[in-house]
């Protein structure tokens, strides 16, 4: 089972690295029907500002939000509310580290679980922070199905 509202603590951390590859971003870009140069042109990018292509933000977005989803993949009854705030780009090949940390607890009785306020940053391997988050979820004190 994935972990209760019940077992949260404000300052938990819920954290994990991933490799962003070529094959995330072609997959993103056609799930996302996003092409934009910015993800798929090298040519055009080496004479960009970032002097080569970045991941779209959308999936730096959907790793991080994947974080919470696998701790709590059964206990999460929704993502209220969600916003991410980009301050340096992720670049194919990076090694992202994503984290989490637990900043309130809400308890919900009648939801049999609560409302947990999370603060979030990814960051890239050295220590640069590439962007931030703030995330409301309900979450249960058992499992949803």
């Amino acid at each position: 089972m994935g972990r209760a509202f019940k077992e949260l603590k404000v300052g938990d951390k819920l954290s994990e690295r991933i490799t962003v590859t070529e094959a995330h971003v072609v997959k993103a870009a056609g799930l996302f029907n996003d092409y934009n140069a910015l993800h798929t042109n090298e040519p055009d990018m080496k004479g960009s500002r970032f002097g080569k292509r970045i991941v779209h933000g959308a999936l730096t977005f959907s790793l991080i939000v994947g974080v919470y989803s696998k701790v709590f993949h059964d206990t999460d009854i929704s993502t209220v509310e969600a916003s991410i705030k980009f301050t340096a780009p992720v670049f194919i090949n990076d090694t992202i580290t994503m984290e989490w940390t637990v900043m309130e607890l809400d308890e919900k009785p009648k939801l049999n679980g609560g409302l947990v306020a999370l603060s979030g940053e990814v960051r890239n391997m050295e220590e640069k922070i590439l962007a931030t988050l703030e995330a409301k979820i309900l979450v249960g004190n058992e499992t949803i199905f």
